[in-house]
């Protein structure tokens, strides 16, 4: 059966962001003098914010207030995203090619939904979705497949007849579970060694992906 819809996640799948929230996140903890954190933003990765709130909290250890923390990271990514927010190899290429077969698209992210919709139009590439769904939308983030089914039922079909593209590895099981034929695009993370049982897709970039899965040709 030809594919229905496509559905991405956001952050280090269509944007190269994730590098830029870890940069931002080793400046606040030197801000705040917390040098045994810098493994902990890597945790944080492709979850909703109050799942990672539970870890940074028990990372900080009452050392400094988590919304004083919080507050201080995310200005500094505020202030590195004015700058621009560069896109992912092979991104707009991908978009363009999916436009053109008029395969509609649209973004499964855990972040906020009005903070999506900023930085995919800071980036430029808005236009090309259909929809926009964002963690606070659905009732489980991440790795439950709560976000990929309502971003499916968002352009009128269902998610097994899509396909799916994630980087991180909650996002992957997510999407898996929502039945979609999925593909991970690894970015700053490495898919754990059970990854490669799951049964999905597995790619170096988001075009050859979207190729071993007959998205696009060529």
């Amino acid at each position: 059966m030809p594919y229905q819809g496509v559905l991405f996640d956001m952050d280090g799948l269509l944007l190269d962001s994730e590098r830029l929230v870890v940069e931002c996140f080793r400046q606040a903890t030197a801000d705040f003098n917390l040098p045994d954190m810098d493994d902990v933003v890597f945790r944080l990765i492709g979850l909703r914010q109050d799942a990672g709130e539970v870890i940074l909290r028990k990372a900080l250890d009452g050392r400094v207030d988590y919304l004083t923390f919080y507050e201080g990271w995310y200005a500094h990514i505020q202030d590195r995203m004015a700058q621009g927010i560069p896109l992912k190899d092979g991104v707009k290429l991908l978009l363009k090619l999916l436009r053109d077969q008029g395969l509609p698209c649209a973004v499964a992210t855990s972040t906020h939904t009005a903070k999506a919709r900023e930085h995919l139009e800071i980036a430029g590439i808005l236009p090309y979705f259909k929809t926009v769904t964002g963690g606070e939308q659905v009732q489980h983030g991440k790795p439950a497949p709560d976000i990929y089914l309502a971003a499916a039922a968002s352009i009128g079909v269902q998610a097994s007849d899509c396909a799916a593209f994630e980087d991180s590895d909650p996002g992957t099981n997510a999407a898996f579970a929502s039945g979609a034929r999925t593909v991970q695009v690894p970015d700053i993370n490495a898919p754990a060694p059970e990854m490669h049982k799951l049964g999905h897709t597995i790619a170096p970039d988001i075009l050859q992906g979207a190729r071993m899965i007959g998205l696009i040709t060529g």
